[in-house]
């Protein structure tokens, strides 16, 4: 066994019980399915839970935009089948002046 896991192995733990609240930050590719000013919708492989907000990174047209994102809807992509694959509509959150301009630009430039 391992220093580290020797180590690990040493901290004390004890249960949660149910009265500890967090959340996990995934990274995931994703594909942009469509995209306004205001947000966009997104096709991921695992469902999130509506109201739920994401940190996420957009490449455009040579700007890298950090962003946040509210969760607004969440269906599976093929609604009564068995789907491996969820459309979710996100809503921007805080954008900046120039955040905001850099997307109208480029939904403005595909119209």
């Amino acid at each position: 066994m391992s220093d580290v896991e020797q180590e690990r192995r040493g901290v004390r733990r004890t249960e949660a019980g149910g009265n500890l609240s967090g959340q996990l930050e995934i990274d995931l590719e994703t594909n942009v399915l469509q995209i306004s000013p205001g947000g966009m919708m997104v096709e991921l492989e695992v469902p999130v839970n509506v109201g739920s907000e994401y940190p996420f990174t957009l490449d455009i047209d040579g700007h890298h935009l950090d962003l946040v994102g509210v969760v607004r809807n969440c269906e599976p992509s093929r609604p009564g089948d068995a789907s491996t694959s969820y459309h979710v509509g996100i809503q921007f959150r805080g954008l900046d002046d120039e955040q905001q301009e850099i997307l109208t630009r480029f939904v403005e430039s595909k119209l």
